[in-house]
């Protein structure tokens, strides 16, 4: 929306003062191109470990992953270039400042306050992990904070769901290789039937555990505690990823299918070290 909003009322300025026919905005919609490459390529390159085994990933650019002063600084340079080579006048560039400079204003102030004005219960970045009771497939009560203490991962996830059932094998694989490193994993079903979990899970377990909400009490169900905790990350889709640290805090809430890379990265930010041989 920031660069559609430039690249528009760069071309309107630009034909309003006569300094443009309409070739101007191209020249930012390049500009802005260029710059989204740079925030990505700079990503990649900052978190490389975790990309270089899984190279594919970093390609998937509708997944997060940019350094945004990255590609504001490519994005001007290569505005630079073009004044240089004289294919942007210094008057088309007096266009671009005039547009660009409050929408970029905007846009970084807007990056500045996001979060600030969420309901007081919403999870994020440093808050403490809640705790939140559930119950194992083997009918043993548990709790969020009984992760407090190692690096954690929590998977909000729904049989129903594909990128949830997709993204299993990965996170199983990841569990085995660093639980002797700390690591804990659990697999939060929202608000599903333990039975039906049991029957999902039989022919294709995973080594993390599981779990789910307690039974209805007194025939009536009450508040399920997994749709309250994923209500509190957003509630915006399955499968939604929480990392916590050693003391609790949460560090990440990642919304959508993981990939190998992310995951790396992700568990790189919470501290968790791969098992020792």
């Amino acid at each position: 929306m920031f660069a559609a909003m430039t690249i528009w009322l760069t071309n309107r300025l630009g034909k309003r003062w006569r300094v443009s026919d309409g070739a101007l905005g191209g020249q930012v919609e390049r500009m802005f191109l260029i710059g989204v490459l740079g925030a990505r390529l700079a990503y990649v390159a900052q978190h490389f470990s975790a990309y270089r085994p899984h190279i594919l990933n970093a390609v998937f650019i509708w997944q997060p992953g940019y350094t945004p002063w990255a590609g504001f600084g490519v994005g001007f340079a290569y505005l630079g270039w073009l004044v240089w080579r004289r294919r942007v006048s210094l008057p088309q560039l007096r266009v671009i400042a005039f547009a660009g400079i409050p929408l970029t204003v905007l846009y970084v102030g807007s990056l500045a306050t996001i979060g600030r004005f969420v309901p007081a219960d919403r999870l994020h970045q440093g808050s403490q992990l809640p705790s939140v009771g559930l119950m194992t497939l083997n009918g043993r009560t548990v709790n969020l904070s009984d992760l407090r203490g190692r690096p954690a991962v929590v998977n909000i996830w729904a049989t129903w769901c594909l990128p949830c059932r997709e993204e299993m094998p990965m996170l199983s694989r990841t569990f085995a290789t660093r639980q002797k490193g700390g690591l804990a994993m659990v697999g939060a079903d929202l608000a599903e039937p333990a039975r039906r979990v049991r029957q999902f899970l039989a022919p294709a377990p995973v080594r993390y555990p599981v779990w789910v909400d307690p039974p209805t009490v007194s025939g009536k169900k009450a508040r399920s505690p997994s749709t309250g905790l994923f209500a509190r990350t957003g509630g915006f889709a399955v499968p939604t990823t929480i990392f916590v640290d050693r003391k609790g805090i949460i560090r990440s809430i990642y919304v959508g299918k993981l990939t190998a890379a992310v995951l790396a990265i992700k568990l790189a930010g919470i501290g968790a070290k791969l098992s020792s041989p």
